[in-house]
């Protein structure tokens, strides 16, 4: 891995520039980020181990577009890197979780905090605990409370949740039932929903009312009446069905 300055990619080329050169002809680009120096990085491996550290110039220093980086985490045989997410520092790290997700749908959050910070290039600590009947790791997010996550099976079906409904379990814990799979199917990845902010704004321009200046006489005169606006209230009744966009949203199983 590697971190660049983001002016360096500044060019006016359509078939665009080079952002890193790789070392090995299987390797592949897992993420790309925008980060400050004063934001962690936490990387999580498939077998679900993790490691954080500090984005400053000293752990990660930076490099030109044309460059391989520097190595960011080790692995033990047959592991490989998943994920890559920014710990920004301007946001509370109690506000802040990491959600992990199995391809066998169980899942978890974990507070930010009890990943440590380490020197860049371990091995790194345990992010959930896997078993063979539960499956392998196929995401990991740093999120907030009030995000979404969807789910995307191998099927094509979506699964959109709140992370609020993800119980909070420790680092080293197995998950609960979070998507349903039934026979071959499983989860291939998960993606925070990109809609959920836009909702949120939205909403809150719906139900603002239109201001009115202080003594300003209104056009239809004294016996004019104001007629308030409709509220839009959320429907979230937690069963399995089709929203306006055709995604299935997660059926409440009590867990």
């Amino acid at each position: 891995m590697k971190k660049t300055d983001l002016t360096a990619y500044d060019s006016p080329r359509s078939a665009g520039v080079i952002a890193i050169n790789f070392r090995t002809e299987d390797d592949e680009l897992i993420g790309a980020e925008l980060c400050s120096a004063a934001d962690d990085v936490l990387l999580i491996s498939r077998k679900g181990q993790a490691i954080r550290f500090g984005a400053s110039d000293d752990q990660l220093r930076p490099m030109g577009r044309a460059t391989s980086g520097v190595t960011g985490m080790k692995f033990r045989d047959g592991d490989e890197l998943l994920s890559m997410s920014i710990i920004s520092d301007d946001t509370p790290e109690d506000d802040r979780f990491v959600v992990t997700v199995t391809d066998g749908g169980f899942a978890k959050r974990t507070a930010v905090s009890e990943y440590r910070r380490q020197g860049r290039g371990g091995l790194g600590i345990k992010a959930m605990a896997l078993s063979e009947d539960r499956g392998s790791l196929v995401g990991g997010l740093v999120v907030s409370e009030a995000d979404e996550i969807m789910a995307i099976k191998n099927s094509g079906q979506v699964t959109r949740s709140a992370v609020s409904e993800i119980p909070v379990k420790g680092r080293s814990t197995m998950g609960v039932k979070f998507v349903s799979v039934k026979g071959r199917d499983a989860v291939s990845l998960i993606a925070l929903n990109p809609e959920r902010e836009d909702e949120e704004d939205d909403s809150a321009a719906d139900t603002a009312g239109d201001p009115v200046a202080d003594g300003e006489a209104s056009p239809a005169g004294d016996d004019a009446v104001s007629t308030p606006q409709n509220e839009h209230g959320s429907d979230e009744d937690g069963t399995v069905g089709n929203d306006q966009d055709g995604v299935a949203t997660r059926e409440d199983d009590g867990e």
